[in-house]
């Protein structure tokens, strides 16, 4: 027969008055508002500026709007994520439109901040029904309340994923403990509380579902009156919510064929062993980050954390693991207390893990949130059995009353580094030295924060720093977008070098390594194809450097590369009638003027078209202007126009059909025959255009 975790573990009525039990949660809420009073001030840094400002989900409570939520995934429609909570989205949506938050984050973090506090209590109440022991359980919760690894999940507004799953799997276990002690209709209501939290879990985040597992590993460790088939019931409507939301995710991510990339995940490139051992690996950093939060990062991209090599970290990872299965196996009889809570925490940890599958990060601290509650719970039993030990009553509670405020302190300071982009990537370039994305991010809120760019170099050193890092990517071209940005950085850097009158060489230096970083962009994503707009862009920006160097031949070719990618952009006719005038081919810039007008009808391509026919191109003076930028032409002595006029009119037909505009070429193809030509030449003074 199963040893019990405690007798009548399960029971809600634990000899506390209930005037101490509301003590003991205003006293948990203060603390949680004082370990995170300077969060309010944090901004949208991060994830949040893009799921929180730029979702037009958000901007109304409306039916349409909740379909969207309901039927679209998490990131839509910014990013491919095979990722679906709508629980999550919906409750920014209630910041944002209902409690009238908008842009202004100080609600959002005061809903983060109920709902961690709300979890605080949940622990406080289960660690007492569980454990049966006032103090330890007051002290469990208050360490996990106020621990910094918490801080990405409660202070990062995002973060209410965690928190939201975290309530409903907490919320669900204790409703299903308190079933067990009512009957008829009081535990059937328990019951629906108990469905309802776990609904909210899996639709909040996906590795809600692990709860159901620690809720049936209770009931396996524990000495029970009901019928196996009573506990079986009980399991399956406990796991309706996650089939219903298995069913409504594989759904909406059908059309979903987005991979996780290599540099935010190592492991999912990496072959079976190797990948697991790494993974096993990282659970080890967390563990070292409970007991010790000194250095703590908003992200351990590549190559922060390397696959496992067998170095001495990870051997004392593997060690730390190790140890704690060896004690989860000989506690199972011994005292399964420490065996669930051990367990527990796996499971609750194991669907981030990677030891399953790779999932999107190779480490982040707000998967910690929950798990760590297990494991915060068995260190303080631990440190009161060590007290009963050695028969000192005020030790357990002098450690923890140090641990207490240490873990407050650090999580008030850490609280500060979400503040802005720029404290945030500062701090975690200094945590994670390794990282890619921290060294580039940190060359972006640099730029961001300085409008006078006095502060280029910097920017230009962190973002060759993230640079140098990814050179060992097995797979360049699935991380292309980088290079871009390094080069438009370069681009701007030799713009901002010249307008202070910097030595000409090192203008030029700039100059070339813009170019130079751009063709390489443009080599990757051929590999990788990426939109039309994003290699017009690049192959603009390649052209502006080549133009800057005086290397004319190059600026055309790109230039005409980048009109040919994306004919509707005005600015590619622009860029490649400025390359074509720096070799004085004036009559080809005229005709990429003209052709630009005529397919986009963009004024700016026809005031610069005048400015060209003024400044000399037209000597025999047949165009003249009119009321401002107004061209009109004397046509009977305008060979040179003529010819341009057809030369563009004939183009533009070719692109409007090799678009899909056979309308709009039909409308054009007239100027394209020479009797139409000729025609134009008739009345004296007819506009261009």
């Amino acid at each position: 027969m199963p040893k019990p975790l405690k007798p009548k573990a399960h029971s809600l009525k634990p000899d506390i008055k209930a005037a101490q039990r509301l003590v003991v949660l205003a006293a948990l809420a203060l603390l949680a508002l004082l370990a995170y009073a300077n969060s309010f001030r944090a901004g949208f840094v991060f994830d949040n500026r893009v799921l929180l400002l730029e979702d037009t989900r958000l901007r109304a409570l409306t039916a349409a709007n909740l379909d969207l939520i309901l039927h679209k995934p998490y990131w839509w429609p910014f990013v491919d994520v095979p990722l679906y909570r709508p629980a999550t989205t919906l409750s920014y949506l209630l910041n944002y439109s209902v409690f009238g938050n908008a842009d202004r984050p100080v609600g959002y973090h005061v809903v983060n901040w109920l709902l961690h506090t709300a979890n605080a209590w949940l622990v406080f109440s289960l660690a007492l029904t569980i454990g049966r022991r006032f103090w330890p359980a007051v002290f469990a919760a208050a360490l996990w309340a106020v621990h910094p690894l918490g801080t990405e999940a409660v202070t990062n507004i995002v973060g209410r994923a965690d928190l939201l799953a975290a309530f409903g799997v907490l919320l669900a276990f204790y409703a299903h403990l308190a079933a067990q002690d009512v009957r008829d209709h009081g535990r059937w209501s328990w019951m629906a509380v108990s469905l309802a939290a776990m609904t909210v879990a899996v639709f909040s985040k996906e590795s809600a579902i692990a709860g159901i597992g620690v809720i049936v590993l209770y009931d396996l460790l524990r000495q029970r009156s009901l019928q196996p088939a009573t506990m079986v019931r009980d399991w399956i409507i406990l796991a309706v919510p996650a089939a219903v939301f298995l069913f409504q995710r594989s759904a909406v991510l059908a059309a979903t064929a987005a991979e996780f990339p290599y540099v935010d995940n190592p492991i999912a490139g990496a072959s079976f062993w190797p990948g697991r051992l790494t993974a096993v690996s990282v659970m080890g950093r967390y563990l070292a980050l409970l007991v010790w939060p000194r250095r703590l990062s908003a992200d351990y991209s590549f190559a922060q954390i390397p696959l496992a090599s067998g170095s001495w970290s990870d051997w004392l990872a593997w060690l730390a693991i190790v140890v704690l299965a060896v004690v989860t196996v000989v506690t199972l009889k011994a005292n399964r207390m420490v065996c669930f809570c051990l367990v527990a925490a796996l499971i609750l940890f194991l669907p981030a893990s990677n030891l399953l599958f790779p999932t999107g990060t190779i480490m982040a601290e707000r998967l910690m949130y929950l798990p760590s509650a297990c494991l915060i719970a068995l260190l303080v039993a631990g440190i009161y059995w060590t007290a009963t030990r050695l028969q000192m009553a005020a030790f357990a509670p002098a450690v923890l009353a140090v641990a207490l405020i240490l873990c407050s302190v650090r999580t008030f300071v850490r609280n500060s580094d979400w503040s802005d982009e720029l404290s945030l990537w500062t701090a975690t370039v200094h945590a994670a030295p390794n990282s890619f994305k921290s060294h580039g991010s940190l060359a972006e809120a640099l730029y961001r924060a300085d409008p006078t760019h006095s502060n280029f170099d910097q920017v230009i050193a962190e973002k060759d720093k993230s640079l140098e890092i990814l050179q060992p990517v097995p797979d360049p071209a699935a991380i292309s977008k980088p290079y871009r940005e390094a080069a438009t950085y370069y681009l701007e850097f030799g713009d901002w070098l010249e307008s202070r009158h910097r030595d000409p060489a090192t203008v030029a230096n700039a100059y070339r390594r813009a170019a130079t970083l751009g063709e390489h962009y443009l080599r990757l994503v051929a590999e990788r194809p990426v939109s039309a707009q994003d290699a017009s862009e690049a192959r603009l920006l390649v052209s502006t450097a080549y133009a800057h160097l005086e290397e004319s031949d190059k600026a055309v070719a790109a230039a005409r590369r980048a009109a040919s990618d994306q004919p509707f952009n005005p600015l590619s006719y622009r860029a490649l009638a400025a390359a074509l005038l720096n070799t004085q081919r004036q009559n080809e810039a005229a005709v990429e003027l003209m052709t630009g007008f005529i397919v986009t009808g963009n004024q700016e391509l026809r005031s610069a078209l005048a400015d060209l026919y003024r400044s000399g191109l037209d000597p025999k003076g047949c165009a003249t202007t009119v009321n401002g930028s107004n061209v009109t032409l004397n046509i009977s002595s305008c060979d040179i126009v003529r010819r341009h006029l057809c030369a563009a009119a004939a183009r533009a037909v070719d692109i409007q059909r090799r678009t899909g505009h056979a309308d709009l070429a039909s409308q054009v193809s007239v100027l394209t025959s020479d009797a139409k030509c000729e025609a134009l030449g008739t009345p004296e003074g007819r506009p261009l255009l």
